[in-house]
């Protein structure tokens, strides 16, 4: 009879095995316990390989998401070192590179404001719609690019989706009360002048304990376009 080899894979398993319930035995488990582990031992081995797998993978996907998130972001700062002729290109490289990351939409967002500068709207309304589309409400961005997108629908004189935007604006702490005078803003526009003064009523109760200075001018301002519209 032929002695087995060191390396046949059977051989290999079945010392695993004895190991493996020698060491049960030093362990001091309760006999009910050891029963169990043995007679279930190649499932157990079987999921704590696949756990083992998992781990790794998630392990691997987050060095990969940092290395990612490193590359946009020095990408990102080259960009904004870069000369103007240059910017928009970098720029529209890591949206398109980088499009799903934070840095992806900081880079719409900074078109968005060059385009702004350059006098096209309609480029930087596009940018801002699409950063409004990916991010959350949780996210500190977000009214302030609701309110940066509503402003130049207003411009353009979409007064329907500037109000929507406002409207959406009104659920954001900090931002009700400008919301509420752009929306009385936008419905004077429209001539609906019942739904105008309701929203510069709230508006007026919004600021009603602000500090004098500048809310103190655009409440005067309220006032005057309250009487206009009665």
């Amino acid at each position: 009879m032929t002695n087995q080899s060191a390396f046949d894979p059977n051989h290999i398993k079945e010392t695993a095995l004895s190991e493996t319930s020698g060491l049960l035995d030093e362990l001091n488990l309760p006999p009910a316990f050891i029963a169990f582990l043995r007679k279930n031992q190649r499932i157990l081995w079987i999921i704590i390989i696949i756990v083992a797998t998992i781990v790794i993978a998630f392990s691997l996907y987050g060095s990969y998401r940092t290395y990612r998130e490193n590359k946009a972001t020095a990408a990102m700062d080259a960009a904004l070192l870069a000369d103007k002729g240059q910017q928009v290109e970098l720029l529209k490289k890591i949206v398109h590179d980088y499009k799903s990351t934070p840095i992806g939409r900081w880079a719409r967002i900074e078109l968005a404001q060059i385009d702004i500068e350059e006098g096209k709207p309609a480029n930087a309304i596009e940018e801002f719609t699409q950063v409004n589309l990916v991010i959350d409400p949780e996210n500190p961005l977000k009214p302030l690019v609701l309110y940066k997108l509503a402003g130049l629908l207003e411009e353009k004189k979409d007064n329907d989706g500037a109000l929507a935007l406002y409207k959406e604006l009104t659920g954001f702490t900090g931002f009700e009360a400008d919301a509420r005078y752009a929306m009385g803003r936008v419905y004077t526009a429209m001539n609906r002048k019942a739904e105008a003064l309701t929203a510069y009523q709230q508006y007026l109760s919004l600021t009603e304990k602000s500090p004098v200075g500048e809310q103190d001018q655009r409440r005067a301002l309220v006032e005057y376009a309250m009487k206009e519209l009665e």
